[in-house]
């Protein structure tokens, strides 16, 4: 078997106190922040794993950045917040064991190249009575984002830079408009902790009125294929809710 040509990028943004736990996470991961910020970020990321990118204005533009810089055909990107890895299914194990978190990257990333699709990414809950892993661990339709694999014709597909906080969500459509679908390993849920809270990452960038300015862009853009209810699992209900009402299931296949 082939092995698999991949790296895996950190973009991060103020969460240099973040780095000694998301290194022994991820040790092989390579930290990617702007040049401003690396004197912060040298004293915890070796040179070798530091990634450095000119002044951009939040995450869509530095992930396009990535896209275009990086050569490697298979790219995962994780978000600097990472925790660690909540298994849905048989124990419920919470894993921070470095070799079994690359182990689910790879597996994922192997199974994505050889069913020649374009993006791969994890459940976004723990609510295991929600996404039911046991009955159906692996799902055709999932925001693609936080934990992300990319490869084949999404590679080079861009985010919307007029987007923020939405970014993934648009992006996500794209693909299953282009790709017809995605692999979203439902049996594991990536650790990132409370959305838009702490320090660093996107936290101060979006404002509730370009949160909810991109809102509106989206339902104009994909009108029919959102929902704007709140999922059960959805704990911050003054985060606005949107999901995906696009089916790629066969009902035949559910019988």
């Amino acid at each position: 078997m082939k092995q698999l040509d991949y790296t895996i990028i950190v973009p991060s943004r103020r969460r240099a106190h973040n780095m000694p736990l998301l290194l022994r996470l991820l040790p092989t991961a390579v930290i990617c922040v702007d040049e401003r910020e690396a004197d912060d970020y040298a004293a915890a990321v070796p040179s070798p794993r530091l990634l450095l990118h000119p002044p951009l204005d939040g995450l869509p533009p530095v992930l396009n950045w990535i896209i275009d810089t990086v050569r490697e055909p298979i790219l995962i990107t994780v978000d600097d917040d990472f925790q660690g890895v909540q298994a849905n299914t048989a124990s419920r194990r919470y894993i921070t064991d470095a070799d079994e978190i690359l182990a689910i990257l790879e597996n994922a990333a192997r199974n994505c190249h050889d069913l020649g699709l374009g993006a791969f990414c994890f459940s976004r809950t723990p609510n295991t009575t929600i996404i039911r892993p046991d009955e159906r661990p692996i799902v055709p339709t999932q925001v693609v984002a936080s934990c992300r694999g990319v490869m084949n014709g999404a590679r080079t597909r861009k985010y919307r830079t007029d987007m923020h906080g939405r970014a993934d969500l648009d992006w996500t459509m794209r693909t299953l408009l282009e790709d017809r679908c995605i692999y979203a390993d439902v049996r594991f849920y990536f650790d990132f902790g409370p959305i838009y809270s702490g320090r660093g990452g996107s936290v101060g960038l979006i404002t509730p009125e370009v949160f909810e300015a991109s809102s509106r862009a989206l339902k104009q853009h994909w009108p029919g294929c959102l929902s704007f209810k709140a999922p059960g699992f959805m704990r911050r209900k003054n985060v606005a809710a949107m999901s995906i009402r696009v089916s790629r299931t066969s009902k035949l296949a559910q019988r």
